[in-house]
């Protein structure tokens, strides 16, 4: 499957979760069921099963990618951090929208994107740059609270114990001792895997709400041009200063254009912070990168 014809089934996809919504065939908070499915079950076979079946002799050369989303990340955080500031946002809100700006939708979207232009193989580039996005949350998470407060517990809990994590290190640990989990093991993630990106998609449009978007939109759309113009090229720069070639160097700059993750929403949700401001950032960002991403991968 091509790229343009990949990006359109995705929007499809989206459509028919947001559709469903807004006829009533599905409620919003069904989103949250179908996230628990993906999140605990699909997403942890389809991780476990392309690390179990990578060619991982080259670990060098798949570091850096996560190295590159941490920097990439930290960046857009710092340069809305200085835009918020300048605009005179209050704390809550400008610490959203770092949050915002600094997460990537790296796994719920970017994996169904990579996958279905890249393959398995672009696959396993996916989850390595989503890694550096998994460092980034934990990272935000403790700065939230010694900004606002909280349980360090809390935020270490939900990422030591968050299953895509666990479907990485396990499918690498299976791949490095070549393990054999059996064939029914193994037929039963690939059913499992097989529905982690329609789910995705369908939890993604039932997700989407537009909210407040006119009262945050200068807000949002600087977001939006940070995430999905300002990250990749930033990637572009790491990617050559790095010496990263081919599909390394490719499902990095796509990953960087990813709009912003649906992470950012927790995170202003567990801290109180300005859930509006999140939701506006995440539903432009998701909608724009539609067609920004297509234009992406047709450059690189």
């Amino acid at each position: 499957m091509n790229s343009t014809e990949t990006i359109l089934a995705i929007i499809l996809l989206i459509l028919i979760g947001y559709l469903a919504k807004k006829i009533g065939l599905l409620k919003p908070e069904d989103s949250l069921t179908l996230n628990k499915i993906v999140i605990n079950i699909a997403i942890p076979s389809l991780i476990f099963l392309a690390m179990f079946n990578a060619d991982l002799s080259n670990l060098k050369l798949l570091l850096p990618i996560t190295l590159i989303c941490i920097i990439t990340g930290s960046l857009c955080g710092l340069l809305v951090y200085i835009f918020s500031r300048a605009r005179g946002y209050s704390k809550k809100t400008r610490w959203t929208l770092v949050g915002t700006s600094t997460l990537f939708n790296s796994g719920f979207l970017g994996y169904p994107v990579v996958l279905g232009i890249f393959g398995a193989t672009g696959l396993v580039r996916a989850v390595f740059y989503d890694m550096g996005s998994t460092i980034l949350f934990l990272s935000l998470g403790i700065f939230f609270i010694l900004i606002f407060g909280g349980r360090y517990t809390s935020i270490i809990k939900r990422t030591v114990l968050f299953p895509p994590l666990w479907g990485i290190i396990l499918g690498i640990l299976a791949n490095i001792l070549h393990l054999n989990p059996g064939f029914i093991p193994l037929d039963v993630l690939k059913y499992l895997s097989g529905a982690a990106i329609p789910m995705i998609m369908i939890s993604l449009g039932l997700s989407l709400e537009a909210g407040d978007l006119k009262n945050y939109f200068g807000a949002a759309s600087f977001v939006t041009l940070t995430r999905l113009i300002i990250s990749p090229m930033i990637a572009v720069l790491m990617v050559y200063i790095l010496g990263l070639h081919g599909l390394e160097g490719t499902v990095t700059v796509v990953e960087a254009g990813m709009p912003s993750a649906m992470l950012s929403l927790v995170l202003a949700a567990s801290y109180d912070l300005d859930i509006n401001a999140a939701a506006a950032c995440i539903f432009l960002s998701t909608v724009v990168s539609m067609i920004t991403l297509p234009i992406l991968i047709s450059f690189i």
